[in-house]
C-alpha cells in the first residue's frame, strides 16, 4: 500500500519513525508535508480537530502553554481523489512544559498515530469533545509565570470524604460537603486513598514535602483528623497508588513502584503484611496500576511511562490473578492528558462500568474526569465522558482533585493547594544554586 503522508514536517523523529522496520513492511510512505484533499493518491494527512495541518506555521507555538493547556490531534484518511475525510486516529497532548518538549511530544504522537494505522491498530475517533481553540496569555509569558509559582510554591495535598450518593455523583451533581482531614501543611502529606476491605481504615501514600521517597501506610478516621494505624510498605523506594482488590475474603494490593518491572500484584494479610503474587509487567514502567474484574477476566489499567507521564491509558488482561498478563491489543487504548491516566477504583452500577481519570491538562491531578466504558475485549475499548469533577474553589483545596474511591458508604477523594513551604523554597533555591555555580565552574 502507497500512502502520501502530509500535515507533518522532517524532523530526527519523524525522520527515524519513517525507517522504522516494521512500518516500512506495512506501507510505503511518501511524505509530502503540504499535500492536502483532493489527493490522486490515499492521503493520510495529521490535522488540529479544527482540521488545521500541524506543519502551518507558528500553528504549534500558538498552542504551547497557552489555555486550556492541551491540543488534540488527529490522524484523517481521505481516499484518492477524495476531500471526505476519515478519523483514523485520534488523541489530546498536554501542551505545558518546554517548547521543545511540546513539539518532540507532538511529532512522538503524530508518528505513534501513522504506525499504529499502518499496523492495524489504530484507535479510531475519539468519544470525548476535542479541546478548543488556545487562548490567553502568550505562551512564554505563560510558561515564565509558571515557572516562577513552582519555585515559589510547593503542592499540598490531603485525603476528604463524602457521603453523597454514588448515582447523583454518575449523574453528574458532583461532589458536596467534603470533609477534609490535616488541611494543614507539615512535613509529608497524604493522597492516593484506597478502602482496605473488611477493616475501616484507608491505605493511601505518605510524602515527604522536600526530600524522600513516598511509602505506603494504613489511617483510620478519628474525630476529625486521622490516626496513622500501621506502614504497609516502605522499602525505600516509591510507592504510592495503593490500588485495592477484594475477591472473596482475598484482599489484594497492586501499590503503584514506577521502576521498570516493579508493578506488582500482593495478597494483603489482615496483620498489614504483603505477599506477592505476581509481577504484571516485567519490562515496563507504569503508573497507577488499577485492578479490576470485568466479563470474565481481570484487567490492570495504568499509564506506561515510556509513552508520557500522564496522557496514556493502557491496558492488561490475564485469566486469573497470577497470569499470565497479556498488554491489550492496543497499546495505549487512550490518549488524552485530560482523562487517560487513572484516578482510582472502577464503579459497577448496575452493570454499568464507570472509570475514574486524572485531567492533568492544566496541572497534575486538576480534575477527575469519569468516564463509562462502553466496549472492552481483548481488542476493543471504547468509553465516553459522563461527567468531571473540579475541586470546589472556595474549599481549603481549589487546585486539585486528583483520586476516586468509594469503600461502601462513602467516597474518598484526594485534594491539591498550593502553599509557600520555606523549607522546600529553600532547597530548591539552594539547588539551583549549586547547578548554576557548577555549570560557571565548567565555563
Amino acid at each position: 500500500m502507497v500512502v502520501v503522508l502530509a500535515g507533518i514536517d522532517t524532523s530526527e523523529i519523524v525522520d527515524a519513525a519513517l525507517t522504522d522496520t516494521a512500518l516500512c513492511e506495512a506501507v510505503v510512505l511518501r511524505l509530502e508535508p503540504g499535500c492536502s484533499a483532493p489527493c490522486d493518491a490515499l492521503l493520510w494527512r495529521l490535522e488540529t480537530a479544527n482540521g488545521d495541518s500541524l506543519d502551518h506555521a507558528a500553528l504549534l507555538h500558538r498552542y504551547w502553554h497557552r489555555r486550556p493547556y492541551a491540543l488534540t490531534v488527529r490522524l484523517v484518511q481521505y481516499a484518492s481523489g477524495s476531500a471526505t475525510p476519515d478519523v483514523l486516529d485520534e488523541g489530546t497532548i498536554g501542551t505545558r512544559g518546554s517548547r521543545a518538549a511540546f513539539l518532540a511530544a507532538v511529532d512522538r504522537l503524530a508518528m505513534r498515530f501513522v504506525r499504529d494505522a499502518a499496523l492495524g491498530r489504530a484507535r479510531g475517533p475519539a468519544c470525548v469533545p476535542p479541546v478548543p481553540r488556545a487562548h490567553g496569555l502568550p505562551g512564554w509569558l505563560d510558561h515564565l509565570g509558571q515557572r516562577w509559582h513552582s519555585r515559589f510554591m510547593t503542592e499540598w495535598w490531603s485525603l476528604g470524604s463524602t457521603s453523597v450518593p454514588m448515582q447523583a455523583v454518575f449523574d453528574g451533581s458532583g461532589l458536596k460537603d467534603i470533609r477534609w482531614y490535616a488541611p494543614a501543611p507539615g512535613r509529608s502529606y497524604l493522597a492516593d486513598p484506597f478502602p482496605w476491605p473488611g477493616t475501616n481504615r484507608i491505605l493511601c501514600e505518605d510524602m515527604p514535602t522536600s526530600e524522600g521517597v513516598g511509602r505506603i501506610i494504613a489511617v483510620s478516621q478519628s474525630g476529625v483528623g486521622l490516626s496513622e494505624q500501621a506502614v504497609i510498605l516502605d522499602d525505600g523506594h516509591h510507592h504510592s497508588y495503593p490500588c485495592t482488590f477484594l475477591e472473596g475474603d482475598t484482599v489484594y494490593c497492586v501499590p503503584e513502584a514506577p521502576q521498570r518491572g516493579a508493578t506488582r500484584i500482593h495478597r494483603l494479610a489482615d496483620d498489614g503484611s504483603l505477599a506477592p503474587v505476581c509481577d504484571v509487567a516485567p519490562h515496563s514502567r507504569l503508573a497507577d496500576p488499577t485492578l479490576f474484574r470485568w466479563n470474565g477476566r481481570y484487567w490492570l489499567g495504568c499509564t506506561d511511562l515510556d509513552l508520557g507521564e500522564h496522557d496514556n491509558l493502557c491496558l492488561l488482561h490475564a485469566e486469573a490473578l497470577t497470569g499470565p498478563w497479556v498488554p491489550h491489543a492496543r497499546w495505549p487504548v487512550k490518549i488524552d492528558v485530560r482523562g487517560a491516566r487513572c484516578a482510582g477504583m472502577l464503579f459497577d452500577v448496575n452493570g454499568r462500568l464507570f472509570r475514574p481519570g486524572q485531567d492533568c491538562a492544566a496541572t497534575y491531578g486538576a480534575a477527575v474526569a469519569v468516564h463509562e466504558i462502553l466496549a472492552l475485549s481483548e481488542t476493543e475499548f471504547q468509553e465516553a465522558l459522563v461527567t468531571v469533577l473540579r475541586p470546589d474553589k472556595a474549599g481549603p483545596f481549589p487546585h486539585g482533585l486528583h483520586t476516586l474511591t468509594h469503600d461502601g458508604e462513602q467516597f474518598w477523594v484526594d485534594g491539591k493547594r498550593y502553599v509557600l513551604d520555606r523549607g522546600a523554597l529553600l532547597h530548591k533555591l539552594a539547588a539551583r544554586a549549586s547547578r548554576l555555580l557548577f555549570r560557571a565552574r565548567l565555563g
